[in-house]
């Protein structure tokens, strides 16, 4: 993790290397949205900037890459990203570390990636004594991996089984086909195309309860940019809609292929098929994904058994839409691209 210091240069460079444009859009509410995870979850947010939704909204959007959820949470406490699209995970550690954070929409209620295991890893025993890559400790992949692990009757403690940080799921699948790492949380973009070279995937993830790629705000920012956020929330629920809608899926796809470097047709497919599968359609948020990831937190840091997980969510902007009947237009496919 970035030293604190030089925290606010890091994300301003980031900022200000992807925005070469920024100062010509000056019609435009401008807004940094970060996000954690080089995966297909990020899907949404890509193809609601990509596709124009955003700018369709009234907001010049800058997406930045930050690696690791803890990182992108300390990034929105400077200031330099306005709007995180990253889990309860990293949401609730920012909450007992004094941040009053928000989560105003949630496009994956449960696990989304697959706890991916080496071909001579067949077993639940095997992976004892082995190395797990995630993205970022104390984020999404991270408290992924590690309810996996529970569900598979495994603890990292007792069974000395390491989670390394990568930052990048790409590297993260390079590490396993080399045998850096025995095991990694992946999405199915990386995770599906191993499946079909014999690695094993351990536990039925996909079952349990997670709160995952959210929007996430402060409550300040929240309340100061209520405008501001309701066109973000906006753009993203149409962007959504158009994820969802299967007339769109070649123009999807060609997205996610394009940000994650994927050259192989069957793999970008793959990762398509299995992020429509488990992203959540209205994204409202399913507080039983909270708890569970509470129940796990306040095991290593009891002050977080203290969070009000009500206090964390405000889907306010949510109700609002679907009051309107906007939620239902866009999410059924009928709003369109710029």
């Amino acid at each position: 993790m970035l030293q604190k210091k030089y925290l606010h240069l890091y994300v301003a460079l980031l900022v200000f290397s992807l925005s070469p444009a920024l100062s010509f859009a000056q019609a435009r509410a401008k807004m940094v949205v970060g996000y954690a995870s080089m995966s297909s979850v990020a899907t949404t947010l890509w193809v609601a900037q990509e596709k124009g939704f955003f700018a369709k909204n009234g907001i010049d959007v800058q997406s930045v890459f930050i690696p690791g959820s803890p990182t992108l949470i300390a990034s929105i406490n400077t200031g330099d990203v306005h709007m995180a699209y990253t889990g309860g995970t990293a949401t609730l550690g920012a909450a007992v570390g004094g941040l009053d954070m928000r989560i105003i929409a949630a496009f994956a209620n449960f696990i989304q990636t697959d706890l991916v295991a080496r071909p001579e890893i067949k077993t639940a025993a095997d992976m004892k004594g082995k190395r797990i890559g995630v993205t970022s400790i104390g984020g999404t992949g991270w408290m992924s991996a590690m309810l996996a692990l529970e569900q598979i009757g495994l603890s990292p403690e007792r069974d000395k089984i390491s989670l390394a940080s990568f930052g990048d799921q790409r590297v993260i699948s390079q590490a396993l086909e080399t045998g850096t790492i025995q095991g990694g949380a992946l999405a199915g973009v990386f995770s599906r195309r191993l499946k079909r070279s014999g690695y094993n995937f351990l536990g039925e993830v996909e079952k349990i309860p997670l709160v995952g790629t959210s929007l996430v705000v402060k409550a300040d920012f929240l309340t100061s940019h209520a405008p501001i956020v309701r066109n973000a929330v906006r753009a993203m629920v149409e962007g959504h809609g158009f994820v969802l809608n299967p007339a769109n899926k070649a123009s999807v796809i060609e997205i996610m292929s394009k940000k994650l470097g994927v050259t192989d047709p069957v793999a970008a497919n793959d990762g398509y098929d299995d992020y429509v599968r488990r992203t959540d359609r209205r994204a409202f948020v399913i507080v039983d994904g909270l708890k569970n990831i509470q129940r796990f937190m306040k095991l290593r840091n009891p002050k977080i058994g203290d969070i009000n997980l009500d206090r964390l969510v405000d889907e306010s902007i949510l109700r609002e839409l679907e009051k309107s009947g906007f939620l239902d237009q866009a999410l059924g496919g009928k709003s369109a691209s710029r």
